[in-house]
């Protein structure tokens, strides 16, 4: 049977073993849309995200869309309704990131944007500034180090007073993302995906909680439960799906929370590609909440559109997308440190 032979080859190739008991496997799409349904298991409407951004509003209750083009599934913001610049909130980023498509809403060419980001560097970076004493010398050095993610802060913007570092590598159908540096300002942030509303400095949730860790790099993670053994996950508002972590269920875990050394963007080593099929999962508990018939697909299947850092990140730790949220309200208590679920 073609199943049969999918899963033997999966079993093969990934596992040392195949003792986790997992209900089947179903190859995936290489087109993105029907690879993002077959993973949530929902169909999205990119026609719906503007109206669903444009609906009732305050400084703290701001509504998001899981509906726009080539973020499906991820909640999007407008953070700037004046220009209408829009940022997907992202729980698994550190820093707060804009791209070029950010500065040509606020009416800034490359050239004046250019000119801007030199000036500031000769007036508050003297060290760079006297490396590179022309102009030309100096944008091209920046260009470069943009390019690896290095010096990206000589380019800080600044929207809303939140304060975002200069991507010029992305090129997305959004302008930029929010990462833990503007959620942590607040004390409580809920993500409402019932109603689809980010609130800003929250009530306390009546809800399940669930005590959190906060790495070095600022993640959250949590511990969970796949067949009543004990896991260890990453809540992650930037990816739309399950992500398990290799052999999930065997308990062995060996995930090191202060060890990055491997994750990095610059991450150069061999990370091995697996079957591009997603396994269902029964019988997942988060809090008190029970997940039956989750899809989930490994960081390292083959055409994967994470980056090798990711990849070895995310054989070891498990990461929890928006999939097991949307049914849900949950808040990420920084006062008390613990992620509340209801």
């Amino acid at each position: 049977m073609k199943i049969k032979n999918v899963f033997i080859v999966f079993c093969n190739v990934i596992l040392s073993s195949c003792t986790i008991s997992r209900v089947g496997s179903e190859k995936l799409s290489y087109n993105p849309v029907k690879f993002t349904e077959q993973l949530t298991q929902r169909t999205f409407d990119p026609s719906k995200a503007i109206e669903e951004l444009s609906r009732e509003r305050t400084e703290k209750r701001i509504p998001f869309t899981l509906d726009y083009e080539w973020c499906f599934g991820k909640p999007v913001i407008d953070f700037d309704p004046e220009h209408h610049i829009y940022m997907q909130v992202d729980t698994g980023f550190t820093r707060n990131w804009y791209y070029t498509s950010c500065l040509r809403k606020m009416g800034l060419s490359d050239e004046d944007f250019m000119k801007e980001v030199i000036a500031e560097v000769r007036k508050n970076h003297t060290d760079v500034s006297e490396a590179h004493p022309s102009d030309e010398d100096l944008s091209n050095y920046l260009k470069k180090s943009w390019k690896n993610f290095n010096e990206n802060y000589l380019a800080e913007a600044w929207i809303n007073d939140t304060n975002l570092r200069y991507d010029s590598v992305s090129n997305q159908s959004f302008d930029g993302v929010l990462g833990q540096d503007f959620l942590m300002k607040y004390d409580r942030v809920t993500f409402d995906f019932v109603n689809n509303y980010l609130i800003l400095d929250d009530e306390k949730l009546d809800g399940t909680e669930i005590p959190f860790v906060q790495t070095d790099n600022k993640e959250i993670l949590i511990n969970f439960t796949y067949k009543d053994q004990s896991e260890l996950a990453m809540v992650d508002t930037g990816n739309y799906c399950f992500t398990p972590r290799h052999n999930m269920g065997d308990g062995k875990q060996d995930y090191d929370i202060n060890d990055y050394s491997k994750y990095g963007l610059s991450y150069k080593g061999k990370v091995p590609v697996t079957p591009r099929v997603m396994q269902t999962y029964d019988d997942i508990k988060i809090g008190h909440v029970t997940y039956n018939n989750m899809k989930g697909a490994y960081s390292t299947i083959r055409g994967s559109g994470f980056v090798k850092g990711s990849q070895v990140h995310m054989m070891k730790l498990n990461n929890l997308g928006n999939v097991f949220f949307y049914n849900h309200v949950f808040q990420i208590d920084y006062v008390d440190k613990v992620f509340i679920i209801k």
